[in-house]
């Protein structure tokens, strides 16, 4: 079903983006606590100006959750345009329409969902782009990197617990796809190495 052409103007939506960041490993994913809610969700956050939804990422991961993380270039099926220099342009392969990349053939860190709601106390549309990183489970979080209006516990928690801890099916949905995307590209790494 086709969507109908719609506009929003920039006073009602706002653009953010986070991490399923994960420690393949241990086997672990980087859950937030929201202390006041008793609610478990995924760092993530409004984007700054002039900022790339990549970095906007990355920085609310910090700054929710006091990790360290990095992006992780994962198989992804997608419909971004590869650019003609890309060094992964060779392997990749596309659906008959040439528009979709098929999965495994190129390995990106190109956003893996979209996530849009209402926001509660203005309804503004919330956009949110979704990533997958790395980050180590065993590493010491920083202190003190939250707003004063957050109040999180990070935890690192076992890939076949975290989806059901989530405070909605979204969430649990975008997880898991994170989640698989990471073994994914993990077991593309033992792939090559034999």
């Amino acid at each position: 079903m086709a969507l109908p052409w719609t506009v929003t103007f920039s006073p009602d939506f706002y653009l953010a983006s986070g991490t399923v960041t994960v420690d393949l490993p241990r086997r672990k994913v980087l859950v937030l606590h929201d202390l006041p809610t008793s609610t478990y969700h995924l760092p993530r956050g409004r984007k700054d100006w002039s900022e790339p939804l990549e970095s906007t990422a990355i920085r609310e991961t910090y700054e929710e959750a006091g990790c360290t993380a990095t992006l992780l270039p994962v198989p992804l099926s997608t419909r971004c345009t590869p650019p003609s220099t890309h060094p992964q342009l060779p392997t990749a392969r596309f659906d008959p329409s040439g528009d979709v990349l098929l999965p495994n053939t190129a390995r990106l860190t190109e956003p893996i969902a979209l996530m849009q709601h209402s926001q509660k106390k203005n309804g503004a549309l919330a956009i949110v782009l979704w990533y997958v990183a790395i980050g180590d489970s065993q590493a010491q979080l920083a202190k003190e990197t939250q707003m004063s209006d957050e109040e999180y516990e990070a935890l690192w928690v076992g890939f076949d617990d975290a989806p059901g801890m989530m405070v909605n099916s979204a969430y649990a949905q975008v997880l898991q796809r994170g989640i698989d995307l990471a073994l994914a590209a993990s077991q593309m790494d033992v792939d090559v190495g034999r």
